[in-house]
């Protein structure tokens, strides 16, 4: 089959029908079989039945309602534990029309991501959504595009989708109908995807990462950033914000700024690995949930072990994240990490909540020692369109943090942070002020913290 062999062929989740063609010209009973993969020039399926090298069959599937049909020629036949007959059949198009040649065609290229995402105009892209009906529809700053050309079916969309993921990661999706991970599209173009379904369909957004990983300044972050990871060789630094609101970027950041500065060894737990971190002064460890471990919780835990200089733990989502992220903090350790919460009380008060009542005072005695600092961001569109700007609120621990930690007097934390104007504090609203002095953000958002 040698014509297929050098086609790319793309795996599909399609069924097909195939019909033997018989001496006299007429068919016999029509056999449902799953595909294994297709191409321009033929289709792989698992046949329920042995055939003979070069018998004929008539081939039909419908892709998103639209039926393709030929006529091929066995020429390849393979022993499949997959198959139910334990066979697996390679078959060429030898006769087919030019509307089914077209339409096979058409849905070949719409199942190469390369080709799809090649014909896309990325610059100043924040996503890109695949939604079935629809051709693939670009966000940017306060609009969204929808391409031209065909929409991409259900059929259509997961077959595109199969063909940028491995055996046991679409199995697992298939168990837990989600799934996020990195997607390599080209040097210096990768991709961050949230795979899940919507109404019995799969569907997908694709966030761009920066081919570079930037340092905090080059961010928007102010200099308090960088000083506090360099001048703490141990304890907790949080980075907190909403959904959506950079977190990964600034700790991606941070750790850069160690790779440049510091000698030592480096393990960071994420999920999925966006940034990749080549070694300069450090050894950086990177491991992804999912693949190389099993959860945050148990490669933090087993970090301890492993004798790090700094960890990074992606995302505290539970309790024995969180106690082993103070505990690597207590022992000697640099402990980034990142936390869903809009500003710093509304952190402290997550990280508190983890644990019960009878601990929380406990809790927050062992915090209020190890605690350096938290940095709350957002991100807001400039208003000339340029783009994204961070806003951050930073809350740099000192002598008088450290007593409203223990106390869990949050109230006074606006107060702290007004008062510690002088070693790099600031609030949120303060930072916006500063952008829409500077004409770079609508008047809008400083509303939000005014």
């Amino acid at each position: 089959m040698d014509g297929e062999r050098e086609a790319k062929r793309f795996q599909s989740p399609l069924f097909i029908q195939y019909e033997k063609v018989l001496e006299d010209g007429s068919f016999a009973l029509p056999v449902a079989a799953p595909v294994r993969d297709i191409s321009t020039v033929g289709v792989s399926f698992c046949a329920v039945e042995k055939m003979n090298l070069h018998s004929k069959v008539r081939i039909t599937f419908f892709v998103d309602e639209k039926k393709v049909s030929f006529i091929g020629s066995v020429v390849r036949i393979e022993i499949s534990k997959d198959a139910p007959s334990g066979f697996l059949l390679g078959a060429k198009i030898e006769d087919i029309n030019e509307a089914d040649r077209t339409r096979l065609n058409l849905f070949i290229k719409k199942i190469d991501i390369r080709n799809v995402l090649s014909e896309l105009e990325l610059e100043g892209v924040i996503d890109i959504h695949f939604v079935a009906g629809y051709p693939p529809i670009i966000k940017k700053i306060g609009e969204l595009v929808i391409q031209k050309g065909e929409p991409l079916g259900k059929d259509t969309l997961k077959s595109l989708f199969l063909n940028i993921l491995d055996q046991d990661r679409y199995k697992k999706f298939m168990e837990e109908k989600e799934m996020n991970f990195v997607f390599a599209y080209e040097e210096g173009k990768r991709f961050r995807v949230n795979l899940h379904m919507q109404q019995d369909r799969m569907e997908a957004v694709f966030r761009l990462i920066p081919s570079q990983v930037s340092l905090p300044h080059q961010l928007g972050l102010p200099p308090v950033v960088e000083d506090l990871i360099t001048r703490n060789k141990k304890g907790l630094i949080l980075v907190a914000g909403r959904t959506g609101a950079g977190k990964t970027t600034t700790l991606a950041s941070m750790v850069e700024v160690l790779n440049n500065k510091r000698k030592g060894i480096i393990i960071s737990i994420e999920k999925p690995i966006e940034y990749i971190h080549a070694n300069k002064k450090c050894i950086i460890k990177q491991r992804e949930v999912g693949r190389d471990t099993l959860s945050f919780s148990n490669a933090s835990k087993n970090a301890l072990r492993q004798n790090p200089d700094v960890l990074v733990i992606g995302e505290i989502l539970d309790v024995e994240t969180m106690e082993v992220a103070i505990t690597a903090a207590e022992t000697g350790m640099l402990v980034l990490t990142s936390i869903h919460a809009p500003d710093s009380s509304q952190a402290l008060d997550r990280i508190i909540s983890f644990f019960p009542a009878e601990l929380q005072k406990h809790m927050l005695t062992r915090l209020s020692l190890v605690l350096k600092g938290i940095i709350t961001q957002d991100l807001i569109p400039r208003i000339d369109g340029k783009g994204l700007i961070v806003a951050a609120e930073i809350l740099v621990v000192n002598d008088a943090m450290k007593r409203v930690v223990r106390d869990g007097d949050w109230k006074q934390i606006p107060t702290i942070v007004q008062t510690g104007r002088d070693i790099g504090m600031q609030s949120m609203r303060y930072s916006l002020e500063q952008y829409f002095n500077k004409g770079l953000i609508d008047l809008e958002y400083l509303r939000e913290y005014v």
